[in-house]
């Protein structure tokens, strides 16, 4: 039987290394229209002006929409939501590891300047001057993937996992918006970041067999 999800992994992980090895080439290459439409667009947002509540709403979801949403968002599923809420919440969190692990890798490898309008930086906390790919998009889009892939199967749990793709979305809008992120640095984290949770996904029977067996044996002793 095909395994969709793993070969979704394979399609988006080639479209991550293409759109890399095509940022590192073209990197000193500001004449390439991909990259005056990535940088434009990017000039676009970060011209916005502070003085408005979306401009102020951005700024918190980026400070506020990653880590500090979905730590507890998984810990909320792994305590309350059942064995698929568990298994969600493992295979989500094993590949948000993974990521952290080897997001600054990359960023150094591809060795991608950040863009200079950043109107909004001194609302924020600094940050490390390498653009590509995007950590932000790199963590929401693996959790993201990881809810809508696993946690379904009723009306409460379709609506939560919509929920969070929905803030998912709006936490990588803002790294744009805010001018943190060329738009391509986003696209590059949704690629990786989706693609690794796909990957987890695709092995989720021998993860789900070997957690189960992780919790008897803990349960066992417990009880002892």
């Amino acid at each position: 039987m095909i395994n969709r999800y793993l070969i979704t992994s394979f399609i988006l992980f080639i479209s991550f290394i293409l759109l890399s090895i095509f940022i590192a080439q073209t990197s000193f290459n500001e004449d390439h229209p991909l990259i005056i439409l990535d940088k434009s667009v990017n000039s676009f947002f970060s011209t916005n002006s502070l003085n408005d509540y979306f401009s102020q709403f951005m700024v918190y979801v980026t400070l506020y929409g990653r880590e500090y949403f979905w730590g507890p968002i998984l810990l909320a599923l792994f305590v309350s939501g059942g064995w698929i809420g568990k298994k969600t919440a493992i295979i989500t969190g094993l590949s948000i590891l993974i990521l952290v692990l080897i997001g600054g890798e990359i960023k150094n490898i591809i060795d991608r300047d950040r863009p200079e309008l950043t109107n909004y930086a001194y609302l924020l906390e600094k940050e490390s001057e390498k653009s590509f790919p995007s950590g932000h998009a790199l963590i929401v889009s693996a959790g993201a993937t990881g809810v809508i892939s696993l946690y379904r199967g009723t009306l409460r749990r379709t609506i939560i996992s919509l929920s969070l793709i929905i803030e998912a979305a709006l936490v990588i809008y803002s790294r744009v918006y805010l001018g943190l992120h060329y738009p391509l640095d986003s696209l590059g984290g949704i690629f990786l970041g989706s693609s690794i949770t796909f990957l987890l996904v695709g092995f989720q029977n021998q993860i789900d067999i070997l957690s189960k067996k992780i919790f008897y044996i803990i349960k066992a002793k417990i009880v002892k």
